[in-house]
């Protein structure tokens, strides 16, 4: 695709990935989606949320990717 959106990129012919920074990590989520046009479109709007709850400071990591297998980054995990 030639047109993209910042952050957001296919990842497979059936996920779409979402990268962003939060508490000084570089955080990518992947969403199971096929990567149409319409979906890359709704996860840019998506990570648009994400970082304007990050600037905030109310992003909840668990509670908007609550499938995530590994441990979420949060301030304990700050050296």
């Amino acid at each position: 695709m030639s047109k993209g959106f910042d952050g957001v990129r296919p990842a497979s012919e059936s996920s779409i990935e979402i990268g962003f920074f939060y508490q000084g990590r570089h955080c990518v989520e992947r969403i199971r989606v096929k990567p149409t046009a319409a979906n890359l479109k709704r996860a840019a709007e998506r990570r648009t949320a994400i970082l304007a709850a990050i600037a905030r400071g109310d992003f909840d990591y668990a509670a908007e990717f609550p499938k995530r297998t590994t441990t979420a980054p949060s301030a304990k995990d700050e050296p």
